[in-house]
């Protein structure tokens, strides 16, 4: 069995070149409605709420938030920007994102990368059109597990989903019962703001500086 779901869930990284851009700021002024809770009471029940937050991270930098008891959303530095996360405090390496948010293989919202916002000749933004690298933009949408226990379940249960050939078809239905029955909680991370570097022909853009806003729903 495979130790890191980073070695798990494979992204595959598009060639592409880079060019200096800004995206558009927007004011993270966003007030929660009545059942939305931005006070850091994280020992209060997960079910039914609704946690919202915003920041601002740099390269290389790791960003960290406790959103529930022994649970903590992340944004985890990879070469070229950040992997969205969330998982314990015992085993931060075990992403609870990673085994419930589809597709499992290729491109995911959970990994946010400069190149995905440049297109694939490097000579300006990635917008529609034949040079558009078909990548996840400002809104990252994802879902994940809840604990321990349920991250276990869904990465065992994926590892028969992924790799029916090697299973009966009676495991790979129980599989796929058992990974659609956990809880989850479901989320949106949205970039306010984005300043890429690393640019010009040859290069992969990188990002130095990124701002964002995250909303977070847990089950009832």
């Amino acid at each position: 069995m495979l130790s890191s779901p980073i070695l798990f869930f494979g992204i595959v990284l598009l060639s592409v070149l880079a060019s200096a851009t800004y995206l558009d700021s927007k004011t993270l002024d966003s007030p929660a409605g009545p059942n939305e809770q931005i006070a850091e009471n994280t020992k209060a029940p997960l079910a039914g709420r609704v946690v919202r937050f915003s920041g601002e991270i740099g390269k290389g930098r790791r960003f960290e938030k406790e959103i529930g008891e022994n649970l903590f959303f992340r944004l985890i530095p990879v070469g070229l920007g950040w992997t969205i996360s969330v998982g314990s405090k015992r085993n931060p390496e075990h992403n609870f994102c990673a085994v419930a948010t589809p597709p499992y293989r290729g491109v995911n919202h959970i990994y946010i990368e400069g190149w995905q916002f440049r297109n694939s000749d490097n000579t300006g933004p990635n917008e529609v059109g034949p040079k558009n690298v078909n990548a996840p933009q400002e809104v990252r949408e994802f879902n994940c597990v809840l604990s321990e226990a349920d991250y276990q379940k869904a990465f065992d249960a994926l590892q028969k989903l992924l790799w029916s050939y090697t299973y009966s078809k009676e495991q790979v239905n129980e599989a796929e019962r058992i990974h659609e029955r956990l809880s989850k909680g479901s989320g949106t991370l949205t970039i306010r703001d984005l300043k890429l570097n690393n640019l010009g022909v040859g290069k992969q853009a990188d990002i130095d500086v990124m701002i964002f806003e995250v909303d977070l729903n847990f089950p009832k």
